[in-house]
């Protein structure tokens, strides 16, 4: 995908997030997007984010259950960034304006104590990795009219990220270190 339409795309997503205005999904414009498009529509955003003071607090992974991966007929999960200013306090309230088209869902979050680079990660790496689980809750929210999105569109979109909760999602908790679907 040329340059310039990733980063038309990219835009077209933003201003569909500032504005709280859901767009028509991007693979309806183009049936040509692929999911590398899409991550590459995706850096560009939380590039933007994070040239704006943002910082990069984890990492998320959706679309794990087969029930979803066959409701979007998709075979992979996504993968999406999750930065500072993403994370709610327990208890805290989030303004519905502050939201595009919000969902709830109930999470794990993994803490890990070390990074996890690749290639070459095995499962065993990813095993040792773990300093703990803790239950979170994740708001996701959609950029995409009526959440008809595909793979490549829910990845564009950060993977459908909107806020996250934990217990210990707070700075200075003990188990605020670094994560995977969770923080560092």
């Amino acid at each position: 995908m040329p340059n310039q339409l990733v980063a038309d795309l990219a835009d077209q997503l933003w201003e569909a997030g500032r504005a709280r205005a859901p767009i028509e999904p991007l693979t309806d414009r183009h049936p040509e997007l692929e999911v590398d498009d899409g991550y590459a529509i995706q850096t560009r955003n939380i590039e933007r984010r994070v040239a704006a003071g943002a910082h990069i607090r984890g990492r998320k992974i959706g679309l794990t259950s087969r029930a979803m991966q066959e409701l979007l007929g998709v075979t992979e999960p996504d993968y999406g960034v999750l930065l500072d200013d993403m994370f709610v306090e327990d208890g805290d309230e989030i303004p519905l304006e502050t939201m595009v088209q919000p969902r709830v869902e109930a999470e794990m979050a993994f803490i890990l104590d070390q990074d996890l680079t690749g290639p070459g990660v095995t499962t065993a790496n990813a095993l040792a990795a773990i300093a703990g689980v803790l239950p979170a809750i994740e708001i996701v929210d959609s950029r995409v009219a009526g959440w008809r999105i595909k793979l490549a569109d829910t990845v564009a979109d950060n993977a459908s990220s909107g806020r996250w909760s934990s217990a210990a999602s707070s700075p200075g908790s003990p188990t605020s270190t670094r994560g995977w679907s969770a923080w560092r």
